[in-house]
């Protein structure tokens, strides 16, 4: 005969095994950021939403604070190894003050835009990162240009841009390199290195601002807290080991398998 489960004897499995799957794909995320040249925040996101179960304001909070420690080990190393270009100093200031207003706003629209919305925004995300992802792997890459001194307009022009970028990083809880590294590119002139230190840079305020006011805002409670743990600190290691992987990797596979991931993940976080 099949007797009732006590009350009084509570079953630790599902928190155990949220923070097995958040320890196990942070690992997996910050090594194939590592490897690539990315925060990761956005292969965080259909894990935290559909794995983990948050809902997308929670999800974007987690996201932001495991994105400030991946973020900071990740700027910490290429300065370190000298990946690095003194003029970019101007551009990285300047993007960054637009990035904490945008970044902050972005927060802010968490708690006044319905779930269903923010979820079409971050499929939109998703398939604009997963398609360019995969357009990455076919197509060559730019040789690396030259960083030479920017205008006032051009510094004009790049606080607006962090101001568009970090209302994205705010309002889905992403670092927002892969938005941020192809004007830097393109429009900057910046090689490709160091394109990603600089995004890296401006990331920090960026994904700081965020995580600032959807602390605020009481997105930050103790669940999330013990996610961030779970899943930041192998996040951190992953990166690490990663980056020390990039020269024996093979890229191409790598980023069309990732575009294909993150297409697939619209599908699970913008149905009903």
């Amino acid at each position: 005969m099949q007797t009732k489960k006590s009350k009084a004897d509570p079953n630790p499995t599902p928190i155990l095994r949220k923070l097995l799957i958040a320890s196990f794909f942070g690992l997996l995320i910050g090594l194939t950021a590592g490897l690539l040249g990315v925060g990761g925040g956005e292969f965080r996101l259909p894990v935290l939403i559909v794995l983990l179960g948050f809902p997308v304001a929670i999800a974007a909070a987690a996201n932001l604070v495991i994105g400030i420690l991946t973020v900071t080990v990740g700027l910490t190393t290429r300065l370190l190894t000298g990946v690095f270009d003194p003029r970019t100093i101007s551009l990285i200031v300047a993007m960054s003050i637009g990035s904490i207003f945008g970044a902050y706003g972005g927060a802010a629209l968490t708690g006044k835009v319905k779930e269903k919305y923010l979820k079409y925004a971050v499929g939109a995300l998703l398939i604009g990162l997963g398609l360019k992802m995969i357009h990455g792997a076919l197509v060559v890459e730019p040789a690396d240009g030259v960083v030479v001194g920017y205008s006032m307009g051009m510094l004009a022009f790049g606080a607006v841009l962090g101001l568009l970028i970090g209302v994205v990083c705010g309002s889905l809880g992403v670092a927002g390199g892969e938005l941020r590294i192809p004007p830097l590119i393109y429009l900057f002139g910046q090689p490709i290195k160091i394109a990603g230190t600089t995004s890296l840079a401006v990331s920090i305020s960026a994904v700081a601002a965020g995580a600032l006011k959807h602390k605020r805002m009481g997105h930050v409670s103790r669940s999330v807290i013990y996610t961030c743990i779970a899943m930041g600190i192998p996040s951190v290691v992953g990166a690490y080991v990663g980056a020390t992987l990039v020269l024996v990797a093979g890229e191409t596979f790598l980023k069309m398998l990732l575009g294909v991931v993150l297409l697939l993940a619209v599908v699970r976080i913008v149905k009903p």
